[in-house]
């Protein structure tokens, strides 16, 4: 596919609404809340389980673990993996079993999550905290003009939620609200949230605890790989040296004899965890560099840390924030042999008999027009390609699926 180079100096133009991804737009943004819901959506916070939800609701704890996971991966920078594990009878939204793996949110003493039930103000800020423990960040004290004990119900905080109360006081990230009845400003820490409350909050947290941009040295992934792995191409050209066809893609994964991995622990013992560089888009315009972690299958794993460095080291700079591998569900993510990149912006489709798309995941793909979206051979493409990987966007022929890229083509 083949693209003007006028398009790609237009992509250079757009304006900073334009580089918000979409997932997650709530119906009916508050005027007071727009500029604030804006920057949530812009930073990423906004899970598709949001669309078209309506922002003056309040927020359920489900909700707000699909909202936290988003929080957890901007301040740590890392994935965020589904389990096949369901620890509570009640619910088997893999946000919220993902969100209590990593020690984010427990459940009710009775042992279920309640996930409908609108979550409390100082909920909130504990699973908040609960953040930056995964997130390995410590909360620095700050000198600030919030002070908890300005709130004249500082009393009806539960005793659990204090200490996380009193960090997100003090960091800015909730504030106090008006009693109309005695016409005071004060903490509510058993209130409810709305939603475009609740994305705020979280906008404001990220903001106060968001990771160094410091620009990282590339990883080196070179080990095991032929001699010429990793060096730039301006093709999709295949190296030499690396294996091709179906039976010698399997026994480089899984061994001589050995077929695909057959439960989640069977799987993940088979995982590690790299660090890739990867490139940040700001809503100026100007890209940062960053880091993304991964957990991949651990036979692929220098192959695809000298994918991202050829990503990441391309002319395009390509944007990446959001990007996930390992995932116990069907398709090759079980294996740790498949990535997804920017899914909102990188529809999974099926074909209709017109040749028409219908996106079953995802909203769009418009490449050079939404910087996020991956133009059939640019940087991301090329690199997948050249060590064996097949592209969802031209891969099969009763559906498009353009975020993903699989080892063995599925």
């Amino acid at each position: 596919m083949s693209h003007p180079i006028a398009r790609r100096a237009g992509m250079l133009a757009l304006t900073a609404a334009m580089l918000m991804p979409s997932a997650g737009a709530l119906s009916d943004v508050s005027s007071w809340a727009q500029e604030g819901v804006a920057a949530a959506q812009n930073a990423g916070l906004a899970p598709s389980s949001l669309s078209n939800s309506a922002a003056s609701g309040s927020i359920t704890r489900a909700e707000f673990c699909a909202v936290a996971l988003n929080a957890y991966k901007a301040v740590s920078g890392k994935a965020v993996y589904v389990s096949g594990k369901k620890p509570f009878e009640d619910c088997s939204d893999p946000n919220v079993t993902a969100a209590y793996l990593l020690g984010i949110v427990n459940g009710r003493t009775n042992g279920n999550f309640d996930p409908d039930a609108k979550i409390s103000r100082e909920e909130m800020c504990t699973i908040l905290d609960n953040i930056l423990a995964a997130a390995d960040i410590e909360a620095t004290e700050i000198a600030g003009d919030a002070c908890i004990e300005d709130y004249p119900d500082v009393s009806m905080i539960s005793d659990y939620a204090m200490q996380p109360v009193v960090i997100m006081v003090d960091h800015s990230v909730i504030n106090g609200i008006t009693d109309t009845s005695t016409d005071t400003t004060i903490l509510a820490p058993s209130g409810t949230t709305t939603r475009e409350q609740a994305l705020i909050m979280a906008n404001r947290f990220c903001t106060a605890f968001k990771p160094d941009k410091t620009p990282i040295a590339a990883v080196d992934g070179s080990t095991n790989l032929p001699t010429t792995a990793g060096s730039s191409t301006s093709a999709a050209t295949t190296i030499a040296g690396l294996p091709k066809t179906e039976a010698e893609k399997m026994t480089y994964v899984y061994g001589a004899g050995n077929g695909k991995y057959q439960s989640a622990a069977e799987a993940e013992a088979h995982m590690v965890e790299i660090v890739v560089p990867v490139w940040h888009l700001q809503s100026n315009g100007t890209k940062v560099a960053s880091k993304a972690y991964l957990q991949v299958n651990a036979s692929l794993a220098s192959i695809y840390q000298a994918i991202f460095e050829e990503i990441f080291n391309g002319s395009e700079k390509f944007p990446i924030y959001d990007v996930g591998c390992y995932s116990w569900r069907t398709g090759e993510h079980s294996q740790g042999t498949a990535v997804d990149i920017n899914p909102d912006e990188n529809m999974e489709a099926t074909i209709n008999s017109d040749g028409s798309l219908s996106p079953t995941c995802g909203t769009h793909w418009t490449p050079y027009i939404d910087p996020y979206s991956i133009p059939e051979g640019g940087d991301v493409y090329n690199a997948f390609t050249k060590y064996g990987f097949t592209w969802g966007g031209n891969g099969w022929r009763t559906k498009r699926d353009y975020m993903h890229f699989s080892y063995f083509g599925r």
